[in-house]
């Protein structure tokens, strides 16, 4: 009986886990350039208990003893990072990433990468500095700002060129977006703002790769990466499949409150006996 309650509320709260991602993964879904969360689970100190041995009858083929386990429990989260749809926007300061990649932004504490391409601009004298929603500054490949003169208006093309643009002027590239491939996105750390950065004390190298759009864009090794300018990536939050997992997961956490309750049941029972 123990044992069994045990197991059902270890379950209870690796379900009621399941259920706050989900819930997060929902209140996202309007959310631009947002990456759905998965979760994985496993069993709880799963081992084999042995059978009396007036189990061990004539003509048994199957082994003795029976799995015995404690619930489960939640063991990883990752993050899906599958393209979500493209929504035109006309806008010249909303850029969206087509392919496995994130934006490098520079922030007080060090980089950040993000998804979301709602830029803006910041005033800086007579030039406009390029910068995320909350004035972070958009990196380049040279790890410098990109600046817009007075009178230019800006232009990006699908390997993130930035030029300046000016009528009666030939076009003046003023540098170009810095695109990384993150390597392992399941172990970058999201901050506020659906920001990620790397986990502490880690080396860059082995979290994201620095991407070069500029090259042979036939060459199957090429990154297949696109820059579209004047469009926002929509979140890859699928309302049915989030519907889904959250019927699955209410009817499982229901199941272990109920196994609960029979536990509970039977140690009333057992404390009602009397010798």
């Amino acid at each position: 009986m123990n044992q069994t309650m045990i197991a059902a509320a270890v379950s209870m709260n690796g379900f009621q886990q399941k259920l706050d991602i989900i819930a997060d993964n929902v209140a996202n879904v309007n959310t631009k350039g947002y990456k759905r969360k998965t979760a994985s689970f496993a069993d709880v100190l799963t081992n084999v208990q042995q059978h009396n041995e007036d189990f061990q009858q004539p003509g048994r083929v199957t082994p003795m003893g029976y799995t015995l386990g404690y619930g489960s429990r939640l063991t990883g989260l990752s993050r899906d990072m599958s393209q979500g749809s493209l929504q035109h926007t006309g806008v010249s300061t909303d850029v969206a990433l087509q392919g496995n990649a994130l934006f490098e932004v520079g922030t007080p504490t060090g980089t950040a990468w993000m998804r979301e391409g709602s830029f803006h601009y910041i005033i800086d004298g007579d030039e406009r500095i390029l910068t995320s929603a909350e004035g972070h500054p958009v990196m380049s490949t040279n790890d410098t700002e990109i600046r817009i003169p007075a009178g230019y208006e800006m232009k990006i093309d699908e390997a993130g060129r930035v030029f300046g643009v000016k009528t009666g002027e030939p076009d003046e590239e003023l540098g170009q977006m810095k695109v990384v491939r993150p390597l392992k996105p399941e172990l970058l750390v999201q901050t506020e703002n659906n920001l990620f950065v790397l986990p502490q004390g880690a080396d860059r190298n082995t979290f994201v790769e620095t991407l070069n759009l500029t090259g042979d864009r036939t060459d199957p090794n090429a990154p297949h990466v696109n820059v579209m300018q004047g469009m926002l990536e929509e979140s890859n939050v699928s309302m049915v499949d989030e519907m889904a997992e959250l019927i699955q997961a209410q009817r499982a956490y229901q199941l272990a409150s109920r196994a609960l309750i029979s536990g509970d049941a039977m140690w009333e029972l057992a404390n009602s006996l009397r010798a």
